[in-house]
């Protein structure tokens, strides 16, 4: 995870911790899209590292979605799906 995006992740982490049973972000679905760099190396580690965020926040997760250079645009389109399923799945 890049610089910002890390000490975001960690304030909101420790923000919600001290909450306990009544953070925001408990039981809510969390969609992790982990963009890699230039070589790639990052497609396996970063989801990894994302999916013990949504644990630590108490979130729930509905996907995790790695995306390199190679599978860009299939991802586009697979983060777009995920993203109207999550949002149908509220709507019975």
């Amino acid at each position: 995870m890049s610089g910002p995006g890390r000490a975001f992740a960690d304030c909101l982490r420790r923000y919600e911790a001290t909450r306990g049973d009544e953070s925001g972000l408990a039981g809510k679905p969390v969609i992790a899209v982990a963009a890699a760099g230039g070589s790639g190396h990052g497609v396996i580690s970063c989801p990894a590292g994302m999916e013990r965020w949504i644990e630590h926040v108490r979130a729930r997760k509905f996907d995790l979605i790695p995306v390199n250079r190679w599978g860009r645009d299939y991802k586009v389109e697979a983060i777009s799906l995920a993203a109207q399923a999550m949002v149908g799945e509220g709507v019975s």
